[in-house]
């Protein structure tokens, strides 16, 4: 419970930083995306030699998003505008496994979790930047155009070099590992206070009901429940199940706006949607932590 209040603590900083001294919140993404995430993915990658429990986790993941694919897209039908369809359809999808899933799972399971939620973010940056980008591009740039952009992101090739040495058995020295922690405490921190800033940003003017009706059900009931079901059903072990779930638990993510805005797909209605996912889940979380 204490590690969730100080989740909290670095949430507001954020907030409070934004409202009294308007800070550059894109700044701090560059900072984070470009320098620190790196440290992150290394970090929690390589904390523990990968086994089979390990290496399923994404790959349940993916699992249950591709089957929920199918009832968010059925259930999104019936909304009028197209642009409102893939929203609610895909968004609820792509949550933030990174600024709140690795810290939140770091704090209920140790490295266990981190390494858990690291792997899962990693499963899920690659779904974002691969079939999410196909389905929004729909504006102005081609897949092609936006992929070139994507593909610059330096989290998904440190993360696939973490994975080739880990399986290859090659691991870091403790001071190296030491040097790598501090970078992914940075850039968890810095995470957070990024999400403040964000949440500080966000202006809470939204008509469409139906369209946050939809998606909020598509979020917590359809995916959060499909992915009980296809975890039992998979037989997923008890200490593999909960940080699975709680990764698909996550909020919708902030590269729902980027991928928005870069494709103009709504970014203020997905701008409203991820902050009011984000309430609900912090709602959540304390449940969860009882």
């Amino acid at each position: 419970m204490l590690g969730i209040v100080g989740i909290y603590i670095f949430i507001v900083l954020g907030f409070l930083a934004k409202r009294q001294f308007n800070i550059d919140g894109k700044t701090l993404v560059i900072l984070s995306t470009y320098y620190l995430q790196p440290f992150l993915t290394l970090w929690g990658i390589m904390l523990m030699p990968i086994n089979k429990d390990l290496i399923l986790a994404p790959i349940f993941y993916l699992v249950v998003v591709f089957i929920a694919l199918i009832f968010t897209f059925l259930i999104s039908l019936t909304l009028k505008d197209k642009k409102d369809r893939i929203i609610a359809t895909l968004t609820p999808l792509i949550g933030n496994t990174g600024n709140l899933g690795i810290p939140i799972s770091y704090f209920f399971w140790g490295d266990f979790g981190a390494m858990v939620a690291t792997l899962i973010n990693l499963a899920n940056i690659f779904f974002v930047y691969s079939f999410g980008v196909f389905f929004f591009a729909k504006g102005e740039y081609s897949f092609r155009e936006a992929f070139k952009k994507i593909i610059k992101i330096p989290v998904m090739w440190f993360g696939i070099l973490a994975l080739i040495l880990n399986i290859k058995g090659i691991h870091f020295s403790d001071e190296v590992m030491k040097i790598l922690e501090m970078g992914a405490f940075a850039s968890i921190v810095t995470q957070l206070i990024i999400f403040g800033v964000y949440i500080a940003e966000i202006k809470i003017k939204v008509e469409d009901k139906l369209l946050v009706l939809i998606t909020i059900i598509n979020k917590f009931v359809v995916f959060v429940f499909i992915g009980f079901i296809v975890l039992k059903f998979l037989g997923v072990e008890k200490k593999l199940f909960w940080p699975i779930l709680l990764e698909i638990a996550t909020p919708l993510a902030i590269s729902n706006v980027n991928l928005a805005a870069l494709f103009n797909l709504y970014p203020q209605k997905v701008s409203f949607l991820v902050l009011i996912t984000s309430v609900i889940f912090l709602i959540l979380i304390l449940f969860f932590s009882i």
